[in-house]
C-alpha cells in the first residue's frame, strides 16, 4: 500500500451489495490503518473484509492480503490435521473464502489464491512479519491480549489491519481480557484505531434467538 492513499478508480462490480453499516465499515477501512469490526454471527464482518481485500488487490493498492486467526476450535487441534502448515491452516479460512466467492467470480478468486495474492497464516507466523499490505484478523475474540499486541505492532507505514470478532463467542479467558476486548479498549484512547459494531443480521432470525438464549441478552 502507499501513503498518501491513492484515489480509487471506477467502482468494481461485485455480486453482492453491502448495506449501509457495512459501507461505513468499508469507508473506515479505506481511511484508517487499523479498524475493528464487531457484531454477532451473521452480521457480515468477514464479508466487509473480503470485499475490501478484493478492492485493494484489484486497484493495485496492495500486493498481498494476509488472513489469520487463532487456532482454537471445537474438536481436533491444528496439530492433528494432515499435511503441512498451509494444508493444516486452510480449513480455518474456508469461511473467508466463501465470502470472497459471494463477492466475485470463482475463477478470479481461485487465481488470486493460486498466485498467493491471498495468503493464510496462523497467528504465530504473522507475529514475525512487518505488515505493509493488508492483514485481516478473523475471530479475534480467541486471541490473547499478548497475541493481539504482537499483531498490532507488526503494522508497517503503509499497511492496514482489519480486526474482526464477536465478544459473545470467545473461547478463551486471559484475566478477563481477550485480544478483541483489548484492542477495543485501545481504540477508546487512540483515535487512529477505529471501531464499528454491525447490528443487522443476515442469517435466520432464529440465530439471534439462539444467541440471546446462550448469552442472556
Amino acid at each position: 500500500m502507499q501513503e498518501p492513499k491513492r484515489q480509487y478508480k471506477n467502482d468494481i462490480k461485485y455480486k453482492i451489495t453491502l448495506n449501509e453499516e457495512q459501507k461505513e465499515a468499508k469507508r473506515l477501512i479505506i481511511d484508517n490503518q487499523i479498524v475493528i469490526i464487531t457484531g454477532r454471527a451473521g452480521c457480515g464482518k468477514s464479508l466487509v473484509g473480503a470485499q475490501c481485500a478484493l478492492d485493494f488487490l484489484f486497484k493495485k493498492q496492495c500486493d498481498k492480503v494476509f488472513v489469520t486467526r487463532a487456532t482454537i476450535e471445537v474438536g481436533n487441534s491444528l496439530g492433528y490435521l494432515p499435511g503441512g502448515i498451509e494444508d493444516k491452516f486452510n480449513p480455518y479460512l474456508e469461511a473467508f473464502q466463501e465470502n470472497l466467492l459471494k463477492c466475485y467470480d470463482q475463477v478470479k478468486i481461485e487465481e488470486l489464491i493460486a498466485t498467493k495474492k491471498i495468503l493464510t497464516y496462523p497467528v504465530q507466523f504473522i507475529r514475525g512479519k512487518t505488515i505493509d499490505d493488508l492483514l485481516i484478523v478473523e475471530e479475534a475474540q480467541n486471541l490473547t491480549k499478548a497475541q493481539m499486541l504482537a499483531i498490532l505492532t507488526r503494522l508497517g507505514k503503509t499497511g492496514k489491519i482489519i480486526v474482526n470478532g464477536d465478544l459473545e463467542q470467545t473461547d478463551i479467558r486471559d484475566n478477563g481480557m481477550n485480544g478483541l476486548a483489548y484492542v477495543i479498549e485501545m481504540s477508546k484512547r487512540i483515535s487512529e484505531i477505529q471501531w464499528i459494531k454491525l447490528k443487522e443480521n443476515h442469517r435466520s432470525d432464529l440465530v439471534g434467538k439462539i444467541l440471546d438464549y446462550e448469552y442472556g441478552k
